[in-house]
């Protein structure tokens, strides 16, 4: 992996406790890994929040839909409730018997 050196201002207590605890063979990697995941929940947070906004802008949408369709669920429900429920269908009988009977059936030749 290619590495890029780069400047950046950090106050002096944050970056003397971080030299106390990270051993100097340890600090990019260990910078390096916090710089990412910083990333990923900085994408993330981003995601939720357009996620957020489009949630917002489709509930008028999502309210036209419902007040289109509800009459109809309306009109539809009592015949539903009324309705039987389906059937399964029936296990279809095999073609030379079960293989308990196998034994009392001769095999066709």
């Amino acid at each position: 992996m290619r590495l890029i050196k780069r400047t950046y201002v950090l106050p002096p207590h944050i970056l003397e406790e971080f030299e106390r605890t990270v051993s100097a063979g340890e600090r990019s990697a260990l910078l390096a890994q916090l710089l990412a995941d910083w990333l990923e929940r900085h994408k993330r947070e981003e995601l939720r929040q357009a996620i957020i906004e489009g949630c917002h802008e489709m509930a008028e949408v999502y309210r036209e839909v419902e007040r289109e369709y509800h009459p109809l669920e309306e009109e539809v429900q009592p015949a539903l409730d009324h309705e039987s429920p389906p059937r399964r269908p029936r296990a279809r009988a095999s073609r030379f018997g079960s293989a308990r009977d196998s034994s009392s059936h001769e095999t066709p030749r």
